[in-house]
């Protein structure tokens, strides 16, 4: 299961063709979609449980210049276990050995068994990060659209109509 946010620009060919110049255009959204996507990016770092800070480390944003979207994923395997929890499962307790040595579980294969075993039965809390990222830069997401906006305006102006 992968777990990725998308910013994509939806009707580019008609937007290029009313403007009769993609570069007029192409420019300010490229810049609109690394600042979009930085946005969230530092909003879900912001928001992501840290036990050694991997996962946040791992998030970042990706501008596809040909698709026109930015893309922002953790890259840890994990990242949708955190978000979204788990259905009880029976996790390998060698994987859990060294979280559980880091928050107090006995030691060694002992208390990797304890926290498998409460995974079995009640699963994993989700803890989300990226959804909550996106909604909370929703805002400053459409004041930069407006800014982009009026950039495009400002240099067709200067182009002329």
């Amino acid at each position: 299961m992968t777990l990725q946010l998308e910013i994509k620009v939806e009707n580019q060919a008609e937007i290029s063709r009313a403007l009769k110049s993609r570069k007029l255009v192409k420019e300010p959204l490229l810049r609109f979609l690394r600042q979009a996507g930085f946005l969230v990016e530092a909003a879900a770092k912001k928001r992501a449980t840290v036990d050694t800070g991997r996962m946040r480390a791992s998030i970042t944003s990706n501008v596809d210049p040909r698709a026109l979207t930015t893309t922002i994923a953790p890259t840890v395997d994990y990242a949708a276990h955190v978000e979204f929890g788990t259905a009880p499962h029976f996790p390998p307790p060698s994987a859990l050995q060294p979280w559980a040595g880091r928050h107090g579980f006995p030691s060694g294969m002992a208390g990797a068994m304890l926290v498998a075993r409460a995974i079995a039965r009640r699963g994993t809390k989700a803890r989300p990060f990226m959804a909550p990222a996106l909604e909370a830069s929703t805002g400053p997401i459409n004041k930069l659209l407006n800014a982009m906006a009026l950039k495009i305006e400002q240099v067709w102006g200067r182009v002329g109509r």
